[in-house]
């Protein structure tokens, strides 16, 4: 007989997220769940055993390595599901999010040195410009939207600078950008312009060399032995910017929520602001807007957390349910920007192993900074609806919450 077979489309999951996964959490550490023709994945509810996975080289994210496996796997199915051409299924494919072992710690490697602890430190001044900028602009109005006006062009122009973006092309990276993030857009063309864009990008910094990534990933093709190919420069350089691009900048929104819904502990950090680096922790922790970790597959049978796993089983962890996992934090509920974890049982908003994101450290520089200009430097701004009101958006059932707009007053 099948196992019981949950689904995250259930209103629970809508109405009461924390509450729902709470009670999967003490049901077991690994659920079943579905969805309208998809795939049946485990779901792991447990912050132990999704750190376990994401570590565990017996897990790939690709299916391929996968012994005497044929066929896709789910990010394959889903981008069959859109229609998009060869050359760009390709790039798609060839992504850093989708490579495991060497393949993966070498382009690792490559793009490495621009998020390297100094690096990151010496943006400061360029990012509290551009915050500066938007935020002056939408105070001018004294009313706005801080996802339009403020958080996606402040992650936007970081992300493209540091990839080495002109400036002049920005407007129409984010315009290819959002459309990503709109169900309504079509993904086909904005993926599209942005991988042509990029292949230009690419000879003209080929022809005229500047100091960023882009130009050092191009030196890179051309060097001989174990050179890349213009598809995984394509490949890389869409991968960054979009994992750049929204999750930080609904961070920061959910952040504002958090804060603002805990006047307590925003207090604390207007008292005594240089406790606010220490604090991104607990606000990511919270306000992480991605739900879940990619699927990893296991490439033998095994028993895992006191479940049968087989050989091409896919797994997926529930980041939002590790990171209120009372298992490794005290009244998980409650917002406390002192909170110190136990060493090795932080948040998982950032995944944890091999993949952990590359830019976790450049996201809680922005997040801090944006907080600091938002809610510290100024106490004037008001989220102009209740949290019931705010609308959002999910590309992919069970997916991603992001905002649709995020109104203000100033």
């Amino acid at each position: 007989m099948d196992e019981p077979v949950v689904s995250l489309l259930a209103p629970e999951f809508k109405d009461d997220p924390i509450g729902a996964f709470a009670r999967l959490r003490e049901m077991s550490p690994l659920v079943r769940i579905g969805f309208p023709g998809g795939p049946r994945v485990w779901l792991i509810t447990r912050g132990e055993e999704i750190r376990s996975v994401l570590s565990d080289p017996r897990f790939v994210v690709d299916i391929g390595k996968v012994p005497g496996h044929q066929g896709p796997g789910i990010a394959e199915q889903m981008l069959a599901m859109l229609d998009i051409p060869d050359e760009l299924r390709e790039s798609f494919a060839n992504n850093l999010m989708l490579q495991d072992g060497l393949d993966h710690a070498r382009l690792r490697r490559l793009i490495a040195p621009a998020f390297t602890t100094r690096r990151i430190k010496a943006l400061r001044p360029r990012i509290e410009e551009i915050s500066a900028g938007f935020l002056d602009a939408l105070a001018q109005k004294g009313f706005g939207d801080l996802l339009h006006e403020y958080s996606t062009p402040l992650t936007g122009a970081v992300i493209c600078e540091l990839v080495g973006i002109d400036e002049a092309d920005q407007p129409q990276i984010r315009k290819w950008m959002d459309e990503y993030a709109n169900a309504d857009a079509d993904f086909t063309t904005s993926a599209a312009g942005l991988c042509a864009y990029t292949r230009e990008l690419i000879e003209r910094r080929r022809a005229e060399p500047a100091d960023d990534m882009i130009s050092t990933l191009v030196q890179t093709m051309d060097e001989d032995g174990d050179a890349l190919s213009e598809t995984d420069v394509v490949s890389l350089v869409c991968t960054l910017v979009n994992g750049g691009y929204h999750s930080t900048a609904h961070f920061i929104l959910n952040a504002v929520l958090t804060l603002q819904e805990n006047p307590d502990q925003l207090a604390m950090l207007r008292a005594r602001p240089e406790g606010l680096p220490h604090a991104i922790e607990e606000l990511m922790r919270m306000g992480n807007p991605i739900p879940s970790a990619g699927p990893r597959y296991a490439t033998e049978d095994m028993e895992f957390a006191g479940v049968s796993i087989r050989k091409g089983d896919a797994l997926t962890g529930s980041l939002q349910s590790a990171n209120y996992d009372p298992r490794f934090f005290t009244e998980p509920e409650r917002c406390d920007v002192e909170r110190v974890p136990k060493p090795g049982q932080g948040h998982l908003a950032f995944g944890a192993g091999p993949h952990r994101c590359i830019g976790a450290a450049l996201a809680n520089l922005e997040g801090e900074i944006a907080l600091s200009h938002l809610l510290l430097q100024r106490d004037s701004l008001e989220v102009a609806v209740s949290r019931k009101e705010l609308k959002y958006r999910e590309l992919i059932p069970g997916g991603a919450q992001l905002f649709h707009s995020f109104p203000v007053r100033l």
